[in-house]
């Protein structure tokens, strides 16, 4: 299991709790089905324990969701290979069903692309022939991963790892219809709800290869705009693979054959990636292919990371056996640990609220400044980027251009809510457009009592744009004092500002359900 968080490790009121052997240490992420905690064996190491969620009502884990988590761990154990996250122990019986695997701190392919560009052929392909080993593990095994894309492989300096094997399917289980995994990255046979092969893997490699080398996802537009257009653009084939060097259409461009049987297997694929790897004998690891940028903040992750584990398990248990942590690299020089948090924090200030949509719900948004949080930055990105922008105007219904249209005074600047109940004409006038965050997470605030909520982290200088926005927009008649935050043609949320922000951190949306929270912190790029 890889490390999923946004924003680090965060301490959890779970800690000390123990699964099997291991000693809970933190929370790392949660998601619909389930939690993922850090955790520390008896000899002290350190592991990702993957958990259920228990049914609100009753307080047990349905039977349903009990069965697949015990078919997801039969599945997961099944496969061994250098670069996947083995699973080290499970108990699918326990009150509360279990799954530990080796926890590996490394970024993501995903957040590498968008907070240090792309890579060069050399570098694609050795990340390639990585992968490309992960699956034949995986298919040796007759399992097929259903989502390989940027965000689901880890890079370590030694090599990727692939994770998530929660859609994973053994094919020799009998399926009418697939379980689709991120559209912009699926096979068309996936998006029509054909059954899923090895192939189908296979393509979503090129896909992720494609974005490595290009920024983009291979399909028209790169896969932005609504889901169900993406969806048809899949299902079709709709791909521009426009901007891919030549030196790599001989491996990226066999992999996105629309005829999954026109595709390289990924035995062919590690073939070919080996002999272009031998070109350079004396190459090695990441440290020899990487941009030195790559390897800078692979190095800085890992670091930060093992500083973070070492402080939630003094946290946790301040007398156990100090655990191995990882020492900074010798041949590149490291930035400063960034300050860790106040002891005392100041009292939340509550700013400007309002009302939005997301996922087809009303719910109710909020911005809170929290200045004493400055922990190091984790870099997330949008799907498709994501626009703050003042309301010029706001009528009841869709904009034109949606199938029951209602004049709009400029379409080009007219966004649609998700709950299809308000059209938000913006001025782009000391607006922004954001294409990577400092950080996003979703979480449950009990502490202050407001539920689920979405917060955001800006970098410095879109934190700056952003402050002046809210200064702009600030006790402006309705609705002219409403900020549009937007992506593609939706609207996610348009919330009132009552005054001039000027922090990093902001929590934009607060009294969700679940679902919603989730909804909307993947919109804004969260994993």
């Amino acid at each position: 299991m890889g490390d999923t968080m946004g924003d680090g490790v965060r301490e959890t009121p779970r800690q000390g709790r123990r699964f099997g052997p291991f000693t809970v240490l933190a929370e790392l992420a949660s998601g619909g089905m389930g939690r993922v905690y850090l955790a520390r064996s008896p000899g002290g190491r350190t592991v990702a324990v993957k958990t259920l969620l228990a049914d609100g009502a009753s307080g047990v884990v349905p039977e349903a969701d009990r069965r697949r988590f015990a078919r997801e761990v039969a599945l997961a154990q099944r496969v061994r290979g250098v670069y996947t996250a083995s699973v080290v122990d499970a108990d699918a019986t326990a009150p509360m069903p279990w799954m530990a695997t080796e926890y590996i701190a490394a970024p993501s392919l995903r957040d590498l692309v968008a907070g240090h560009g792309t890579l060069g052929p050399d570098a694609l392909y050795w990340v390639a022939a990585g992968i490309a080993e992960a699956l034949v593990s995986m298919h040796t095994a007759g399992l097929v991963h259903r989502d390989v894309k940027p965000s689901n492989v880890l890079l370590l300096i030694e090599g990727p790892r692939v994770i998530d094997f929660g859609i994973s399917q053994a094919s020799d289980v009998t399926r009418t219809q697939a379980v689709l995994g991120t559209v912009a990255f699926a096979a068309p046979e996936q998006a029509k709800g054909e059954p899923t092969t090895p192939a189908s893997d296979v393509f979503s490699l090129g896909a992720t290869l494609f974005h490595l080398a290009v920024g983009r996802a291979p399909y028209r537009d790169g896969g932005a705009g609504p889901a169900l257009e993406q969806l048809v653009r899949a299902a079709m084939g709709d791909v521009d693979v426009s901007g891919l060097a030549p030196e790599l259409e001989a491996l990226v461009l066999p992999c996105l054959a629309l005829d999954p049987a026109d595709r390289p297997t990924p035995a062919r694929i590690l073939e070919m990636c080996a002999g272009h790897l031998r070109r350079r004998p004396e190459a090695r690891g990441g440290a020899d292919w990487l941009d030195p940028a790559w390897i800078t903040e692979i190095e800085r992750y890992r670091e930060r990371r093992s500083r973070e584990v070492e402080e939630a398990r003094r946290r946790a248990d301040p007398d156990a056996a100090t655990g191995p942590v990882v020492a900074p690299p010798r041949t590149s020089p490291l930035p400063p640990a960034p300050p860790g948090p106040p002891t005392r924090r100041p009292a939340r200030t509550r700013l400007w609220a309002a009302a939005a949509a997301v996922g087809g719900a009303a719910l109710a948004v909020l911005l809170v400044l929290r200045p004493w949080e400055s922990a190091g930055p984790t870099i997330v990105a949008p799907d498709d980027p994501v626009g703050f922008y003042a309301v010029e105007k706001k009528v009841t219904g869709v904009c034109a251009g949606d199938p029951a249209a209602q004049p709009a005074p400029d379409p080009s600047l007219s966004y649609t809510a998700d709950d299809r109940g308000a059209c938000a004409t913006v001025s782009r006038s000391g607006g922004l457009t954001v294409r990577k965050l400092d950080g996003v997470r979703a979480f449950e605030d009990r502490e202050s009592g407001q539920g689920w909520v979405v917060e955001v982290t800006f970098n410095s200088e879109d934190a700056a744009r952003f402050a002046d926005l809210t200064g702009q927009v600030a006790a402006q008649p309705e609705p002219r004092n409403e900020i549009a935050i937007v992506t593609g043609e939706r609207m996610l949320a348009n919330p009132a500002v009552l005054d001039r922000l000027t922090g990093r951190t902001v929590t934009i949306a607060t009294q969700l359900t679940e679902a919603q929270a989730r909804f909307l912190a993947g919109a804004l790029g969260a994993r």
